[in-house]
């Protein structure tokens, strides 16, 4: 399957359009962001996603270049190392940061009261470094493994498309180790969404108070857009990962999905600002009064031009 001309042509179209979609999107989020007068644990946490979305995406012109050679890695072994972990680092890193969005929107819209002052900007700090070092201790075997690996027959050299046999002494530790990272970095935090979001939207249908209908009408967008990134990005390829991992599984067939499966998941590299837009109203509000500013002046400078019209 490391032949397959569909991969080599599909894959980087994949990696090249999340690259040039989520690049200008996240710069330009972060710049909202750090230019952002008031700070709350909710912005900290999308300054975090923002910063981790955009280190994955400046490594996919590297990924689209490997495939457009046939799968052969020309970066060096370091490089190649690096690039595995920054794509499990955005995987795990954006869905543990999703968890805690979830969970800082469920106590302040079901218990407001109770936990008011339960959450700050410091806490959310360092709740993003605790994820940071969380993702990076579990992906410690990948910085002590080469993660290339020379196939005589084809005369290429792939990056963590072959696993090395001396990875894991036995499949003991190799099932224990993937079924850690499926427990922490997706069970837990799509179980944790899913009860949050449904909590909240039970709160906001209960209540009928018409003048919270805006805000309201703001959180079930950000529910629906982060609902999506979970089951569009993260859903399928841990589904398939399960499988693919599974003796029993006829691993040509899956190669292909497994492969797919993992350039889609860096859409969430582009869905995330959406997730900005509609969680945050001050990112919302500087994002109009940008794109106002952008208008008007260009307005302006078309009526300089033409003073008699």
């Amino acid at each position: 399957m490391l032949q397959s001309k569909m991969l080599q042509n599909v894959l980087p179209a994949i990696y090249l359009f999340i690259f040039l979609v989520s690049t200008p999107l996240n710069v330009t989020s972060l710049w909202i962001f750090c230019r952002s007068k008031s700070k709350n644990p909710t912005m900290v946490f999308m300054i975090s996603l923002t910063a981790n979305d955009l280190a994955y995406s400046l490594t996919l012109p590297f990924l689209a270049a490997y495939h457009l050679r046939g799968n052969n890695w020309p970066f060096g072994d370091i490089f190649c190392s690096l690039t595995t972990i920054m794509f499990y680092a955005n995987v795990n890193c954006s869905i543990l940061t999703m968890m805690c969005i979830s969970v800082e929107r469920y106590v302040g819209i079901v218990h407001p009261l109770r936990f008011q002052n339960c959450m700050n900007i410091r806490k959310a700090f360092i709740i993003c470094l605790l994820i940071w070092l969380l993702v990076l201790s579990i992906d410690v075997p990948l910085l002590y493994t080469r993660m290339t690996f020379y196939v005589h027959e084809l005369n290429i050299l792939t990056c963590f498309d072959i696993l090395p046999k001396n990875m894991f002494s036995s499949l003991v530790p190799f099932y224990l180790y993937f079924a850690c990272r499926f427990l922490a970095f997706f069970v837990i935090p799509i179980v944790t969404m899913v009860v949050c979001y449904l909590s909240i939207i039970v709160t906001l249908l209960r209540s009928y108070i018409q003048q919270s209908a805006v805000p309201k009408k703001q959180t079930i967008y950000t529910i629906v857009v982060l609902l999506l990134v979970l089951f569009i990005c993260f859903v399928p390829n841990n589904v398939i990962l399960i499988t693919h991992s599974l003796p029993s599984a006829k691993q040509n067939n899956l190669y292909v999905a497994y492969k797919l499966s993992l350039a889609l998941s860096g859409l969430n590299c582009c869905l995330d600002p959406f997730v900005y837009y509609f969680g945050s109203k001050e990112f919302r509000q500087n994002v109009k009064s940008k794109i106002y500013s952008l208008f008007h002046k260009n307005k302006a400078d078309r009526n300089m031009k033409n003073p008699h019209k």
